[in-house]
């Protein structure tokens, strides 16, 4: 019986994780989509022709970066040279001849943080090791560093002219301003509508500057223009429209079309929509998590907790929708997913908690529940597509995902809450959370796990420690295992990272590391690391390791050879973490 389980769980992962991702990068000349996919087990990018759906691949193995413009036939990217330690290069390929250009040959490879094209130039922010900066290059020229940054800067957009971004530039960990770099005259500006406020990801058009920025109201984002000649500042978005009534709370991406023609994807608990000339487009339920408009059809890619990745053409005049690319699941697995809900709870202290559910149909109420902290911290769960959250409700788990404090998605105030104080609050917000879906009639009171991966790894390891008779058991993938060690071993970008994180406050690097409360762990624990993560590095967990020998811990271990820390981009190593976590909780929370 048990080697048949197996099998089913095996295919299960393999029918999910097998289901590709989509990201739009932009539009390339002759009007083809440039897009990325996992469809051949890595994230590689391709064309498609929107009008015949026939694509290409252009490019292998990328890295989270890329970008076309409509006047170029080439593209850039970002390649991970370092076997998954996120070093990367700068590439341009044709995507008529296949010349493929490698336009950061003459440095050292770096963490990209921000690339930007305008068909002519190419720039980017990068760190590596105790060095970061922002270059430019042209498509077959030497690459310069304009200026050396400290490591949490954000290149968004250029026109050749002046680059674009934002980052940690006054010192506050609790805001971003704007920066402005000439690249003549090499003249670095720093801009803020208010002092201490959060303004991101500028974008460029003829004069104007469009930017996200809270500096009005610290609950909701709104979109600016700055105007760079007089300085003047105003509202993006006129009081009586679409996407004025909306009210979101923030912004996932904007800009311009090629011919002027605004457009953005809005977003508010957990659902997003598209917007052109400030018109609601749809779609009506699930998430846009990326978009580009180009004529009178904006691409998105949309998706929902129920519902893997499409990319989809809506025509902005008839609002008639059109598949382009999409990979239906199996019945099997659309079967096994339960209601997708929207709850809030309340923590010790007061703060508003907001919770995404996903059950699962294979289990009653009450039944086993695995609580999902996110990672990040600044990211949420949306109702958007998670390999991870679909697994689990397919094996038979009820899903309680929190939004605990730091979070994105519930207004800059929401988010800032988790800055000077992880691993403080927010645990008792997820520790929150497991109580609720108990008190709620989803959870059996003593069947609850607990999976998380990255910062949601974390996470697990201090709950299992802090909050140690909650938990039957828990899986942490790519944990911080210890704050002050990994600091240490950080190149310049999670360095800063670690001090905005922690506000500065240095002395809690330890008082926040669970590798000090070993000793309180009751419940198994399953860790499943990468070997070549430059995030959350292999060597302290190993630590940590050591000491549940030390105190005679029930655990598992698992080091995936040769991978880095963004398992989303890989699908082997994606599919061997929930292969490890499904197993795991078969013998820990199933039986």
């Amino acid at each position: 019986m048990f080697s048949k389980r197996i099998t089913e769980i095996a295919q299960i992962v393999e029918s999910i994780v097998n289901t590709p991702s989509y990201v739009i990068y932009g539009v390339t000349s002759g009007g083809l989509i440039l897009y990325g996919s996992t469809e051949s087990g890595v994230l590689d990018l391709y064309v498609v022709n929107p009008s015949t759906g026939l694509k290409a691949k252009v490019a292998k193995g990328i890295h989270l970066h890329a970008l076309a413009h409509p006047v170029s036939d080439y593209v850039v990217f970002t390649r991970d040279v370092s076997r998954g330690y996120e070093l990367c290069r700068v590439y341009a390929v044709n995507i008529r001849s296949g010349e493929l250009i490698d336009v950061s040959s003459s440095l050292p490879p770096q963490r990209v943080t921000g690339l930007a094209f305008n068909g002519e130039y190419i720039a980017w922010s990068g760190a590596s090791g105790e060095e970061a900066g922002i270059y430019l290059a042209r498509l077959k020229g030497e690459p310069e560093l304009l200026v050396k940054t400290k490591g949490r800067e954000f290149v968004s957009d250029t026109n050749g002219k002046i680059i674009v971004g934002y980052g940690f530039l006054r010192g506050n960990p609790f805001s971003t301003e704007l920066f402005i770099l000439n690249t003549t005259t090499r003249e670095f500006r720093v801009y803020t509508p208010r002092e201490g406020s959060t303004s991101v990801t500028p974008k460029i058009r003829e004069n104007n500057v469009l930017f996200a920025s809270d500096y009005e109201d610290l609950d909701k984002q709104r979109l600016y223009l700055l105007n760079l000649e007089t300085n003047e500042i105003r509202s993006a978005v006129p009081e009586g429209s679409d996407l004025y009534e909306f009210e979101p709370v923030e912004y996932v991406d904007y800009g311009w079309s090629s011919d002027g023609v605004f457009w953005a994807i809005a977003k508010k608990q957990g659902r997003s929509h598209i917007f052109v000339d400030n018109k609601f487009l749809g779609l009506e339920s699930g998430f846009i998590s990326s978009a580009i408009l180009h004529g009178e059809y904006v691409y998105v890619v949309h998706s929902s907790l129920k519902t893997p990745p499409r990319i989809v053409a809506i025509n902005s005049k008839s609002r008639d929708v059109r598949v382009i690319i999409s990979e239906r699941l199996s019945e099997d697995i659309i079967q096994r997913f339960g209601s997708v809900k929207f709850a809030e709870t309340t923590s010790p202290d007061g703060v508003t908690v907001p919770i995404f559910i996903l059950e699962s149909k294979l289990s009653g109420k009450p039944g086993p529940v695995v609580i999902y902290p996110h990672g990040g911290p600044w990211s949420e769960v949306a109702d958007s597509w998670s390999p991870i959250i679909a697994t689990l409700a397919a094996l038979g788990y009820h899903v309680v995902a929190p939004n605990f404090r730091g979070s994105t998605g519930y207004g800059e105030k929401f988010r800032k809450m988790d800055i000077g104080d992880p691993g403080g609050g927010d645990m008792e917000d997820i520790a929150t959370a497991a109580n609720w879906a108990i008190e709620s009639g989803l959870a059996e009171s003593g069947r609850l796990a607990i999976v998380g991966y990255s910062y949601g790894g974390y996470t697990v390891l201090m709950q299992l420690t802090k909050k140690s008779d909650l938990w039957r058991c828990g899986v942490a993938g790519a944990p911080v295992a210890d704050w002050e060690e990994m600091y240490e071993l950080a190149d310049a970008y999670f360095k800063r990272f670690e001090e905005v994180l922690f506000a500065g406050k240095r002395e809690l690097f330890k008082e926040r590391s669970p590798i000090n409360y070993v000793e309180n762990i009751k419940a198994p624990l399953c860790i499943i690391q990468p070997q070549n993560d430059s995030r959350t590095p292999l060597k302290p967990v190993l630590k940590f390791i050591q000491k549940l020998v030390e105190y005679n811990k029930t655990f598992e271990l698992h080091v995936v050879p040769d991978i880095g820390h963004t398992i989303s981009l890989d699908r082997r190593a994606l599919a061997k973490f929930l292969f490890y976590t499904a197993l795991f909780l078969e013998k820990y929370l199933s039986t």
